[in-house]
């Protein structure tokens, strides 16, 4: 099996996303990134102008395009999505820094389980992120996040996974907390942002999603 040891991914997956300029963007950021697409997510080359590294998919539901790359090819009847086998590949091939993209529209089914997928990665060593045109997301387990200022994404929350994480700080922030517990039911972690050059996030003990976003352009 080929080694991608010491490089990132990029894992196109199958939501029907009509706007993928923030993939572009990414891409050019990224030259050197590993292309993969999940199935459908082939659906989003063309607008992208680029070629991808592997394709894997059990296309039950699409048609994979005649491109001359690998490919892995899943049977329809299998325990894990075709996103989460890509990424299942990817980490064994030694990728430690993995982002997803075109995995928020559509099906809500969909979505979560592409959410759970940052857990899964974390769980192995990996880093995951997920992206789409308004949002940049990845999963914590305690510890200390630093967020650097950023035009581009204007806001920040916490979103807690377990029903209540303990401990949690946070400075440089409009809204500052000191050693809170923040729960599911009642988050009040929502549309935060930076006010120094760094956001400063603690959480003593608790999983959770820590998003980035922006608003729509109008």
């Amino acid at each position: 099996m080929e080694t991608w040891q010491g490089t990132e991914a990029l894992i196109l997956s199958g939501s029907p996303e009509q706007e993928v300029g923030y993939v572009a963007n990414f891409l050019q950021a990224h030259p050197s990134v590993k292309v993969v697409c999940a199935d459908s997510g082939t659906r989003h080359l063309a607008k992208l102008h680029c070629h991808p590294d592997l394709i894997v998919g059990d296309f039950d539901s699409s048609v994979c395009p005649d491109i001359d790359c690998e490919r892995i090819q899943l049977v329809p009847e299998k325990d894990d999505t075709d996103t989460m086998h890509a990424l299942q590949v990817v980490i064994d091939r030694g990728c430690t820094s993995v982002w997803i993209a075109c995995a928020t529209g559509g099906r809500l089914d969909h979505l979560l389980s592409n959410l759970s997928l940052c857990e899964y990665a974390w769980e192995r060593g990996c880093t995951c992120r997920i992206l789409d045109a308004q949002n940049e997301l990845f999963f914590v387990d305690s510890g200390t996040v630093e967020l650097a200022r950023d035009d581009a994404y204007k806001y920040f929350s916490i979103i807690p996974l377990d029903y209540t994480l303990h401990g949690v700080s946070i400075t440089g922030a409009k809204y500052p907390l000191s050693d809170a517990s923040v729960t599911r039911s009642t988050m009040y972690t929502i549309s935060n942002e930076v006010t120094a050059s760094h956001a400063h996030i603690a959480i003593k003990q608790g999983r959770a999603f820590i998003i980035r976003s922006r608003d729509r352009a109008r």
